[in-house]
C-alpha cells in the first residue's frame, strides 16, 4: 500500500476519534444546558445560574467548538489528500510498466479521499445541529447571566 493512501487512512481513524470526543463534549454541554433552558422554551424552570456555571458552560462552549473546528478541517482535508496522491502517482509516470501501478495508486487515493470525505460528512450533518442548539442554549444562559450580574 502507498503512502499516501496509509496517510488517508490513518486521518481517517484520528478524525473518528476527533468525531466521537465531539460527541461526548456536546453531549455534556447539553447536560449542563437542559436544566437551565427549559425555561426559554416555555417550561418553568430557574434561569439564574451561579458565575461557576457560567464559567463551565464558557469552557464547555469553547472545547466543543474546538473540537467541532478540527473534526470540520480535518474532514475537508479528505479530498485534498486524494488529488494529492493522483497527482504524485501520475507524475512518478516514466514508461509503459509504471503506468498500471501509478494509475491504480492514483484511483485508489482518490477512491479512499471520497470516501472518507462523504462518510464524516453524512457524520457532520448529524452533529452539527446538536452543537448549533446547545451552543445557542449556552450563550443565551451566559448572556442572562451577565445581564442579572449588570442589573444586580
Amino acid at each position: 500500500m502507498d503512502f499516501i493512501t496509509v496517510l488517508i487512512i490513518l486521518l481517517g481513524i484520528a478524525n473518528g476519534g476527533v468525531y466521537y470526543i465531539t460527541w461526548r463534549l456536546i453531549d455534556n454541554l447539553q447536560k449542563l444546558v437542559h436544566p437551565k433552558a427549559d425555561r426559554r422554551n416555555g417550561i418553568k424552570a430557574d434561569l439564574a445560574i451561579t458565575a461557576e456555571e457560567a464559567a463551565a458552560l464558557s469552557k464547555s462552549s469553547d472545547k466543543a467548538s474546538f473540537f467541532y473546528t478540527l473534526f470540520l478541517n480535518i474532514t475537508a482535508v479528505f479530498p485534498l489528500m486524494g488529488i494529492l496522491g493522483t497527482v504524485m502517482s501520475l507524475m512518478r509516470l516514466s514508461g509503459a510498466d509504471d503506468i498500471s501501478a501509478n494509475f491504480g495508486m492514483a484511483l485508489r487515493t482518490t477512491l479512499w479521499g471520497l470516501i472518507f470525505a462523504i462518510i464524516f460528512k453524512l457524520l457532520d450533518s448529524m452533529i452539527s445541529p446538536r452543537l448549533d442548539r446547545a451552543l445557542d442554549e449556552s450563550d443565551y444562559l451566559i448572556h442572562e447571566h451577565d445581564k442579572e450580574k449588570r442589573n444586580g
